[in-house]
C-alpha cells in the first residue's frame, strides 16, 4: 500500500481559500462522473505499485507537497457486483460422494400418521383442569390371587407437599384390608417408583364378581400431620368386563370426599347415530327450599369428558328454586364421531348442580353425579353407562353427591 505524505507550510488566507474551493468542486461532481474518472485512472495506472503526483503550480507556490496513491489497491477477496453468474453456475458439475457400502446419507423426516392419539404417558396427563386422580391396576393371577398395583397420583393441590402417602385397600365382603406406604416426597404429579402392590389370596375367580373394592388415601405433610385426601370406590367386580386371568386392567379414578345428597335427577341417554349422543334431563326432585331466599335459582351443567379431561360443556336454563320437584325437559346433543366401540369407554358424562341459594350473586356447585365405565368412576353411573351401550338408550334416576370439606 502506498504512503501518503503531506507537508504544510505556513497557512495563509489565500491557501485556505484555494483548498476549500478545490474540495467543494471535487465533492460537487455527480456520482456517475466521479466513478467514470476513477475507472479511467484505474486503466492508466493498473501496473503501477504506487504513484507520486506533483501537485499543481498553485499548490507548489505555497509550499504544499503531497504524495499519495490515487487508487487503493484491491485485495484478493475484493469483488464488485453479484457473485452469482447463472451461466457459470450452469456449467458446474455436481455429484454425490460414493461410499464404500454404496449407500447414501439421507435426512430423517418425521411423519405423523395420526393426531387422534397423542403419544403421552398414560399415568401422568398434565392438565390444570384435572381433579386429583389415582392410577392403579387390577390383575387376577392363576394362583387365585388378586393383585392391586398402584402407579401414580396426580393433580394434588400445588401447596400440598407430602412426605408419605398411605393407601388402605379393602376387599368386601371378606373384610380384608391391606395398606401400601409410600415414603417419598409426594408433590403435584408423582409416579410411584418401584413395586407398590398388594395381593389378596384365596380368591376364587367364579366368586370374584361378588367382591367390592374400596380405597382410602391419607398423607403426612412436613409437620407429620395426617391428612385425609379422599377415597376411591366402590368398584364392583361384576361391572369390570375386561377382568380376565393374567389380564391387567388399568383404572384412573378421582380421589374424592363425597356423601349422598337428597337431590335426584332423571337422566336419559340415547345414541341417535354414529355421530351424536343425546342427553335428556327430564325431572329433578329433592331440592331444598330456603324460605328466606325464595328468589334463589339453579341450573344444571353437563360435561362430556375424555379420561377426566373436558371436551364439551352444555348448560340448562335457569330455574327458580321455589319447588322441590320440577320438570326440566332439557335436551343436549354431543358429538362422539371420533369414538368407536374400542375407545368409547374413555368418555364420561358429569352433571353438576349449581345454585345461588347460599350466596347473593355467585353460583356454586353443590352436588354432582358421573356416568361412565368402571375404569373411570364408580356408583350407579356405571350401571347406566353399561345399559346405554348395550341397548342404545336408557333412562335412570341418579342421586347426586355433594362434596365434603
Amino acid at each position: 500500500m502506498g504512503i501518503m505524505t503531506k507537508t504544510f507550510g505556513q497557512d495563509s488566507p489565500i491557501q485556505s481559500k484555494n483548498l476549500l474551493s478545490q474540495k467543494n468542486s471535487r465533492s460537487s461532481y455527480p456520482t456517475n462522473q466521479y466513478e467514470i474518472n476513477e475507472l479511467t485512472h484505474k486503466k492508466q495506472h493498473r501496473s503501477a505499485g504506487s504513484i507520486n503526483t506533483t501537485i499543481t503550480s498553485a499548490r507548489s507556490s505555497i509550499g504544499l507537497v503531497t504524495t499519495f496513491p490515487l487508487h487503493r489497491p484491491r485485495s484478493a477477496n475484493w469483488r464488485q457486483g453479484s457473485i452469482v453468474d447463472p451461466k457459470q453456475m450452469a456449467l458446474i458439475e455436481f455429484s454425490l460422494p460414493i461410499h464404500s457400502n454404496n449407500s447414501y446419507r439421507r435426512r430423517s423426516v418425521a411423519i405423523c400418521n395420526s393426531i387422534s392419539e397423542p403419544k403421552e404417558n398414560p399415568l401422568i396427563i398434565r392438565d390444570s383442569t384435572l381433579p386429583c386422580l389415582l392410577s392403579f391396576s387390577l390383575t387376577y393371577l392363576k394362583n387365585c390371587q388378586l393383585k392391586v398395583q398402584l402407579h401414580s397420583i396426580q393433580s394434588l393441590p400445588v401447596n400440598l407437599h407430602l412426605q408419605q402417602l398411605t393407601i388402605k385397600i379393602k376387599l368386601s365382603p371378606d373384610g380384608k384390608e391391606k395398606s401400601v406406604h409410600i415414603k417419598s416426597s409426594i408433590q403435584h404429579d408423582t409416579i410411584f417408583e418401584g413395586d407398590h402392590s398388594v395381593l389378596f389370596s384365596n380368591i376364587s375367580f367364579e366368586k370374584l364378581s361378588e367382591r367390592i373394592l374400596t380405597m382410602s388415601i391419607y398423607g403426612k405433610d412436613q409437620a407429620k400431620k395426617t391428612i385425609h385426601l379422599g377415597h376411591v370406590g366402590k368398584i364392583h367386580f361384576n361391572q369390570v368386563s375386561k377382568l380376565q386371568v393374567d389380564n391387567q386392567v388399568n383404572f384412573m379414578h378421582e380421589v374424592e370426599k363425597t356423601k349422598h345428597s337428597s337431590v335426584e335427577v332423571l337422566v336419559s341417554l340415547a345414541k341417535t347415530d354414529d355421530q351424536l349422543m343425546r342427553v335428556d334431563l327430564q325431572r329433578i326432585k329433592g331440592l331444598k327450599i330456603d324460605q328466606k331466599r325464595l328468589d334463589a335459582k339453579f341450573y344444571l351443567q353437563i360435561l362430556l369428558l375424555d379420561r377426566h379431561r373436558p371436551l364439551s360443556v352444555k348448560q340448562t336454563k335457569f330455574f327458580g328454586l321455589n319447588s322441590s320437584n320440577l320438570t326440566l325437559d332439557e335436551h343436549f346433543d354431543f358429538n362422539v364421531l371420533s369414538y368407536n366401540s374400542n375407545n368409547f369407554d374413555r368418555l364420561m358424562l358429569m352433571i353438576n348442580l349449581y345454585s345461588n341459594s347460599n350466596s347473593i350473586n355467585a353460583y356454586k356447585c353443590v352436588a354432582r353425579v358421573k356416568l361412565a365405565s368402571s375404569l373411570f368412576c364408580s356408583g350407579n353411573g356405571i350401571v347406566h353407562w353399561q345399559q346405554f351401550q348395550a341397548r342404545g338408550s336408557f333412562s335412570m334416576w341418579h342421586t347426586l353427591n355433594k362434596e365434603q370439606h
